[in-house]
């Protein structure tokens, strides 16, 4: 065991993270047992964050796996873990982007890429400017800008960070086990749902959903459960597209179920997002309507199939949507009894996000360009410290936006952006994000091996499902996801700007 710790292996990599992540439990869940009371109760918290940034020190890449790994399930940890676990994410990632920021200092000219780097600063400056016009207090905005920044952070430190091959397809297929692991526990609480949450100690989800069943596995929620099997699908998508291996074409259909039996939709646009995605870039690179459809022929059949075999269910989930943001039918009925559920227990985050969509033009309309100020709506602080412009704007009597119930005030993301920064601070994220698309889209088309054409095409992919994510949902804050999405992205970052320098991206070899 302690030479395979040594190896600069893909099995060395995959020993190295276990013991990581079994660290940051065992030491958190030690001192937890502690029972402190006031702010020693995050010292179950720090102590993860800390285990995190010293592995970045010795080993960057397992320690960056592993931060995107720990927060994508520390929901459920939270539920074993009598202590605090939310500032993990914000000092392991402050602390890491400090460590990367030090290292590529010397790279300033190679890494720094103006139109990307100047969108991000606008980001940051116009929410400071948005927030100090408005008069939001700093107890507020500061932290707000902590939570808006954080992601964009993680990136960078991917980005600085140097990557070897074996690195890589270590750091895919470790994703790869542990989602088939969570995709193996779906099917079992698929089969019987009470006693796989009771014999786990999760928390209970309703089972149905129009038809559809609600499947979560070790998640608190459906979404991460359904964002993360159509996330590694996507990959091995791009996997049969790059190698033409048919058992992972296989593999990919079984992930495709997953986001199916989450019965969530914006888990199934952003799968076929991801998929749209990779035959566009095969069209452009081809240029052949024949190349393209010999390419990605197969993946567009064996997704028919699926979405074949889950008609009845896509159906209801689509008469779900008609009813929720069309006709504004509330009604639910409930899977046990049968009976017509009465709004105020109706799934109603719908009406939430539409209001929240509505509001925020209203608010970058009155308060042209600058917006409301960080903290002040659709955001994680906007909860914590009621903001005034939800009582303003009339969203304080909808269902989840309600002084005493705020649940749904973080469902959206661009509302937010829109709302708190205004178009200025729109205009300057979208440029951001266009910067990561196009720097996606040239990487695609570099010859490379097969693993590392495998991760420019599938982080394309899976860029283009995060976007459909975001409609729905503030995919680019969300810890349990955003963090993975970031590592994929950050490493093709991180490749590219390499590759244009005498540093070799990545150490030689051999093909899968």
């Amino acid at each position: 065991m302690t030479r395979v710790f040594a190896e600069s292996t893909a099995r060395g990599f995959a020993l190295r993270l276990t013991l990581l992540l079994a660290a940051t439990v065992a030491v958190s869940w030690t001192i937890a047992l502690g029972d402190f009371s006031g702010p020693l109760r995050n010292l179950a918290a720090g102590s993860v964050a800390v285990i995190l940034a010293l592995a970045y020190v010795w080993r960057p890449a397992e320690a960056l796996l592993g931060t995107a790994l720990f927060m994508l399930f520390s929901q459920t940890y939270a539920l074993y873990l009598d202590a605090p676990i939310a500032p993990i994410d914000e000092v392991a990632v402050g602390l890491i982007f400090l460590i990367a920021g030090v290292r590529a200092a010397p790279s300033w000219r190679q890494w720094m890429w103006l139109p990307r780097d100047v969108a991000v600063l606008l980001v940051l400056v116009l929410a400071v400017i948005s927030s100090l016009v408005a008069g939001v207090p700093i107890s507020t905005w500061a932290v707000a800008l902590v939570l808006l920044g954080k992601s964009i952070a993680f990136l960078y430190a991917v980005m600085w960070t140097p990557f070897r091959e074996w690195e890589i397809r270590g750091g895919m297929w470790a994703v790869a086990s542990v989602a088939a692991v969570v995709l193996v526990l779906g099917f079992v609480e698929l089969i019987d749902a009470r006693s796989f949450r009771d014999a786990l100690g999760l928390n209970r989800y309703s089972s149905v959903r129009s038809g559809m069943p609600v499947v979560k596995s070790l998640f608190v929620h459906p979404a991460p459960f359904g964002w993360l099997m159509a996330f590694v699908a996507i990959f091995f998508y791009a996997g049969f597209a790059v190698t033409r291996r048919w058992r992972w074409l296989a593999v990919a259909v079984a992930f495709s179920i997953g986001p199916m039996i989450s019965a969530r939709r914006r888990a199934i646009l952003g799968l076929l997002a991801g998929v749209a995605a990779g035959i566009v870039e095969s069209f452009g690179r081809l240029h052949r309507p024949v190349a393209v459809i010999r390419e990605w022929g197969p993946v567009a059949v064996s997704v028919l199939l699926v979405f074949v075999l889950f008609t009845p269910g896509l159906i209801g989930l689509y008469e779900r949507a008609i009813d929720r943001y069309v006709t504004r039918d509330l009604s639910e009925v409930d899977p046990e009894t049968g009976e017509v559920l009465p709004e105020g227990d109706a799934d109603v985050s719908p009406q939430a996000r539409i209001a929240l969509y509505r509001g925020s033009v209203e608010i970058a309309a009155d308060h042209i360009p600058l917006g409301g100020g960080l903290g002040r709506y659709a955001s994680w602080m906007s909860r914590v410290n009621y903001s005034p412009l939800y009582e303003r704007y009339g969203l304080s009597e909808i269902k989840g936006l309600e002084p005493d119930d705020t649940a749904f005030a973080t469902d959206t993301f661009w509302p937010q952006i829109l709302g708190e920064i205004g178009v200025l601070g729109l205009a300057a994220y979208l440029a951001f994000l266009g910067t990561i698309a196009l720097a996606l889209w040239r990487e695609a088309r570099r010859a490379s091996g097969h693993m590392l054409r495998i991760l420019r095409l599938g982080a394309g992919m899976v860029f283009a499902q995060a976007i459909v994510e975001s409609l729905a949902s503030s995919m680019f804050h969300s810890p349990p996801r955003v963090y993975l999405l970031y590592l994929a992205l950050g490493v093709v970052l991180s490749l590219a700007w390499r590759s244009r320098t005498d540093e070799p991206a990545v150490e030689p070899a051999a093909e899968p």
